[in-house]
């Protein structure tokens, strides 16, 4: 195999996925990086799902659909993984879709490790069942050594973003299916992730390259069922790492409160009623403080924006710290794909520092 130019396997477990799959095959084929295995996993799906995909095969030499009794996504993204001939995996889910450049820029960024021994990610626009961007991650630039960044913060946000080795990937054990059968499917990816992290580097691609899609019905709605995978994937990692047990349990209160906002916002009820008796239950005191904190944080930009027009300046601008065009609300992510991406010349920081 030509390491310069490597195949990719692209893994795309399926379950039900037929209103998407159409959109996410044709942001994978269209990648301007060719060199691609496309592997569709059929998690046992009763609509047309495998019909399309089969049927789209024939079309693309490069897609070719694997079948299984309805296992969940871990054991469907595996079994793509077990099958994969390619040197690296990309995961992407059936409902998500790429920049067409995304690929080849992340392999790029592999190229600065000694034999592209790395993980490569970018950050994403969170976008709606019509494909129009209504949010986007935070632009974080971690890079490197990232297993701490990682526990504090999941800045890779989901499972349709990394480029991973395939050997790696299968010596940390892939995907934990267990998580599923303990009713607590939804952190397999971040899992993954820390594991990886453990062992190997991690290069950012600074830009949105990932359109990932959050609809109701998704796995990452499910707060309450989250929140319990958070806690069993960070389980271990407490008794292993002890010095980093505050962090972790700075990071469980986050996410709460990340779904507990996200579900305020949305009117989901249903989750509020699970997750409210829970917060106080476990976070009261993080509360208080948080609020405290959040008060004291508006007051003092409040005060600095007065003191401005007191003094006649203008407001001041946010700090630019990427070249990326940051996702704009209400507009569509394939817009996107007309505006060039981050090449490799672009500086992460002002002052070429990564």
């Amino acid at each position: 195999m030509n390491a310069a130019s490597p195949l990719i396997t692209v893994v795309i477990p399926a379950y039900n996925a037929e209103k998407t799959l159409l959109e996410t095959l044709t942001s994978i084929t269209n990648q301007s990086y060719g060199k691609l295995e496309i592997l569709v996993v059929d998690d046992g799906s009763r609509d047309g799902t495998f019909d399309l995909a089969r049927d789209y095969g024939l079309t693309d030499g490069r897609v070719r659909v694997l079948r299984q009794e309805n296992g969940g996504v871990a054991r469907a993204r595996n079994h793509g993984i077990q099958e994969a001939r390619g040197l690296y995996i990309a995961p992407v889910d059936a409902d998500d879709i790429w920049h067409p450049e995304k690929i080849e820029l992340q392999l790029q960024a592999l190229a600065k490790f000694p034999e592209g021994q790395g993980v490569a990610y970018n950050w994403y626009a969170a976008i709606d069942e019509n494909g129009i961007i209504f949010g986007h991650s935070r632009p974080v630039l971690h890079q490197g050594d990232i297993f701490e960044p990682l526990l504090r913060e999941n800045f890779i946000g989901n499972g349709s973003t990394p480029l991973m080795p395939r050997a790696a990937v299968l010596a940390c054990g892939g995907y934990d299916a267990g998580l599923r059968d303990a009713g607590a499917e939804g952190c397999e990816d971040l899992k993954l992730y820390l594991a990886l992290a453990e062992t190997l580097p991690f290069a950012l691609v600074p830009d949105f390259l990932t359109g990932y899609r959050f609809t109701r019905g998704n796995m990452s709605s499910n707060a309450y069922r989250m929140l319990k995978s958070h806690a069993l994937v960070m389980a271990p990692i407490i008794t292993r790492h002890p010095r980093l047990a505050r962090d972790i349990r700075a990071a469980q209160f986050n996410t709460a409160r990340w779904y507990f906002k996200k579900a305020f916002f949305d009117g989901d009820y249903a989750q509020l009623n699970k997750l409210t008796p829970m917060m106080l239950r476990q976070y009261t005191p993080q509360l208080l403080v948080h609020g405290v904190q959040e008060s004291w944080r508006q007051a003092k930009r409040q005060g600095i924006k007065i003191a401005r027009r007191a003094l006649g300046k203008p407001p001041a601008r946010p700090k630019t710290r990427f070249a990326a065009t940051i996702p704009q609300a209400g507009t569509a992510f394939s817009d996107r794909f007309t505006t060039a991406p981050v090449g490799e010349a672009m500086s992460l920081t002002r002052d070429g520092r990564p």
